[in-house]
């Protein structure tokens, strides 16, 4: 896995977290870090910075 793809999977995690005010759940951290495409990252990145609370968990929690 490339450097970009690692940074950008830290990047949205440490954001997702501030916004839960918690860590993670493993399911959580999944759904960010199986994606590998830049398309899906840039999805991601943008939903977890747009949402908050449980629309955020939801959406984390999805697939």
């Amino acid at each position: 896995m490339d450097k970009l793809t690692v940074n950008w999977h830290k990047a949205i995690v440490t954001l997702a977290e501030r916004k839960l005010c918690r860590l993670l759940s493993y399911e959580e951290r999944i759904f960010i870090e199986s994606r590998l495409s830049y398309i899906a990252l840039e999805m991601i990145d943008d939903s977890v910075k747009d949402l908050s609370g449980k629309e955020l968990e939801s959406y984390l929690n999805s697939d």
